[in-house]
């Protein structure tokens, strides 16, 4: 099918080749065995210990200077998912409670049919440290969730102001949220509402773009360290021109070296980071040396080990399938059919199964109730973020006990907590932290 001297090729001896720990198959052969096996290419990865959901897990913990967007791609969307049955009738619900005083574990659920539930598609993306021009409405090192659908959202006359909604907005092509605001001139500014910031005038970059509008934000409380000096918005031409987008879709050098100059990282800081991937995925070969990160800005081929591929995924910002594109390699994410429970483990420790899927499926359509109406009113379920939520309050092991539901209070006592929905508790805490901040932005709620 591909011929012996392409790279695609598997060699007689490749099942006995396996028996070494320290071989595996490059992304080539496992796109070879995905084609000849007609199952999918991110099942083939997870067969060798590769998963590609750990990409938009580990991507939003990862500490960012620069805002990125979020890789928020559902892989295997046969994975199991921890869900939920409801206890008590929505009319019994409280104002402020545990979420496991009403929602107890339940039978697990496809990925495929939670994300069925999503009315709409969203951008999420992950504030950098030094994109202050929405604080402190937004707080950095906060995920927001971005709708795409009000990008050409209508903006205020030049007398009104700044706009009421706060933007994602691309320009020089370093990412930023804020308010946008028209001069008299005509001229589109990012502008701070709060603080005397400098703006940043749009126009003068002719690229630049607007993703969306912020809509809903995850927030870490347990102790911002969120300091007001202003950010440094200087930049020269040479940069601008190196933080572009590759203008071929088959150029990987390309590719990297601009998603790295966009998410502001040097190698030094890269490669350190690098170091921490491959603790959470306990796998030296997640690990990149500052060599291995220079030579990778020119590359014409993927390197050989997948496991670096996923690295570069997570600290860039890179989606998957983007990646393989610019490599040359063209696989869809749905090409083939899905690998069956029997032959991939999909495990979900301590949960009951249903018989079998049809009964999942029956049972994804909830009655009217509680989850149905969080579902109705959020209009998306970010699986991927599902592990951010514990990583930012501090916990090992998130329980139903640890997460409340605070929606029902219509007039809450600290204005963090107007408009929110659920507040994830640290209960193994029990003294307040003491601080001598302030200023009400920069004291733990």
């Amino acid at each position: 099918m591909f011929g012996r001297s392409s790279p695609y090729h598997i060699p007689h001896h490749f099942y006995s080749d396996l028996r070494s720990p320290s071989r595996s198959p490059s992304i080539h052969q496992l796109v070879a065995l995905s084609r000849v096996s007609n199952y999918r290419l991110c099942d083939w990865l997870a067969v060798f210990g590769l998963h590609l959901d750990d990409i938009p897990r580990l991507q939003p913990l990862l500490p960012r200077k620069r805002t990125v967007v979020l890789d928020s791609c559902v892989y295997d969307e046969n994975a199991w998912i921890p869900w939920f049955a409801e206890k008590l009738p929505p009319d019994r619900i409280p104002e402020i409670a545990p979420v496991g005083h009403f929602l107890r574990p339940g039978s697990p659920r496809r990925a495929r049919m939670l994300g069925s539930l999503g009315r709409k598609a969203f951008l999420y993306a992950k504030l950098g440290e030094n994109d202050l021009l929405a604080f402190p409405d937004l707080m950095p090192g906060s995920i927001v969730r971005i709708d795409a659908s009000r990008a050409a959202e209508r903006l205020p006359d030049a007398a009104a102001g700044p706009s009421r909604q706060i933007f994602l907005v691309e320009h020089d092509s370093v990412l930023r949220c804020g308010r946008l605001r028209r001069t008299a001139k005509g001229r589109i500014v990012l502008c701070s509402a709060k603080f005397p910031f400098a703006r940043i005038e749009l126009n003068s970059d002719p690229a630049f773009r607007i993703y969306g509008v912020a809509d809903a934000e995850m927030r870490p409380l347990a102790g911002p360290n969120v300091s007001c000096r202003a950010p440094s918005f200087a930049t020269r031409r040479a940069t601008r021109e190196l933080c572009r987008a590759p203008s071929g879709a088959g150029v990987l050098r390309e590719l990297v070296r601009s998603s790295r100059i966009r998410s502001g990282f040097s190698f030094r800081e890269a490669s350190a980071l690098s170091r921490q991937i491959a603790e959470a995925l306990a796998d030296e070969l997640y690990f990149t040396a500052i060599g291995t990160l220079s030579e990778y800005e020119t590359l014409v081929h993927p390197p050989r080990h997948v496991q670096k591929i996923i690295a570069i995924c997570i600290l860039y910002g890179i989606g998957f399938w983007d990646f393989l594109t610019a490599s040359g390699i063209t696989v869809g994410p749905m090409a083939g059919e899905p690998m069956p429970d029997e032959l991939i483990p999909r495990v979900l420790p301590g949960a009951v199964f249903p018989v079998d899927d049809s009964e999942t499926e029956r049972g994804v359509e909830e009655k009217a109730g509680f989850l149905a109406t969080v579902v109705a009113e959020w209009s998306d379920i970010p699986l991927f973020a599902k592990d951010a939520f514990a990583f930012s309050a501090g916990l090992k092991n998130l329980s139903l006990a640890d997460v409340f539901w605070v929606g029902g209070e219509r007039n809450p006592i600290h204005p963090y907590l107007v408009r929110a929905t659920f507040v994830v508790v640290n209960r193994r805490i029990k003294k307040p932290i003491q601080t001598a901040a302030k200023t009400l932005w920069e004291q733990p709620l």
